[in-house]
């Protein structure tokens, strides 16, 4: 291999840098990151409509805290409230999710005979209703005869 040279290195022309003068780079924050925390996964209308991914549990919580906040401490709601009282801030698809996730992550507490949800950081200021069960219905007892005795 005599006589091979190696190629000489080019050189490119680059223009040179002017002084005082810097390249704009506009830096995008993480959804997490962002002023309100949850921006990325709301709607125009402000409604939570994307839930995030299993590797965002950062994200996954301050949308449940988002959630939580619209519900009154010290009050217990019967269950179609609560869903009703989701759907307003919530536009996503799947609800019991939702709820399964604040009751799981203790934002909220279920009783489930009573089919009430309750914030847990604020104590219920009366205990949830009790479960209607239906009594069995009993004779009433018959008067005895007068004339039998």
């Amino acid at each position: 291999m005599v006589g091979m040279s190696r190629p000489q290195k080019r050189s490119f022309n680059r223009p040179q840098k002017q002084t005082g003068q810097r390249r704009k780079v506009s830096k995008k924050l993480a959804p997490a990151k962002t002023l309100s925390g949850i921006s990325a996964f709301q709607d125009a209308q402000g409604k939570v409509a994307v839930w995030p991914s299993e590797r965002r549990l950062d994200a996954q919580s301050a949308v449940l805290e988002h959630l939580a906040a619209f519900i009154e401490g010290g009050r217990i709601y019967p269950e179609n409230e609560i869903r009703a009282l989701l759907r307003t801030k919530a536009s996503l698809d799947d609800l019991p999710m939702l709820l399964g996730e604040l009751v799981d992550r203790e934002h909220l507490r279920h009783d489930a005979g009573a089919r009430t949800y309750w914030r847990s950081t604020g104590r219920p200021t009366s205990l949830p209703p009790e479960p209607v069960t239906p009594e069995p219905a009993t004779p009433a007892p018959s008067k005895p005869d007068p004339a039998d005795g």
